[in-house]
């Protein structure tokens, strides 16, 4: 991990231990004074993606619940991978949409 990495890690681990604690990444920025990388502060959710993907980080997430912490249960574990397997889903019914749409306005 890099140094902000370990710094948000360090972060959760004080502040976000289990799902009724988690800290949005505004709240997670400001505190610990990261970068934004835009509106959405894709940096800091970048940085987060990464220590999932490749540092063995249970960090849990909701797509309609604002947060971040670290995953203490298997509840909570599967609370975090439900919403990242409906928003998979979602996009996926979005792609064949595209699909379909497009096919019928360019019939072969």
């Amino acid at each position: 991990m890099n140094e902000e990495q370990q710094s948000i890690w360090d972060y959760l681990n004080e502040n976000a231990i289990g799902y009724e604690n988690r800290c949005s990444s505004s709240q997670i920025r400001d505190d610990l004074g990261l970068e934004s990388g835009g509106v959405t502060n894709e940096h800091v959710r970048d940085l987060i993606r990464d220590m999932i993907l490749n540092h063995n980080c249970c960090i849990g997430s909701e797509m309609w619940a604002s947060g971040y912490w670290i995953i203490q249960s298997e509840d909570e574990l599967n609370r975090a991978c439900e919403s990242l397997e409906n928003r998979a889903n979602s996009i996926r019914q979005r792609a064949n949409a595209l699909r379909v749409s497009w096919e019928q306005e360019n019939p072969q």
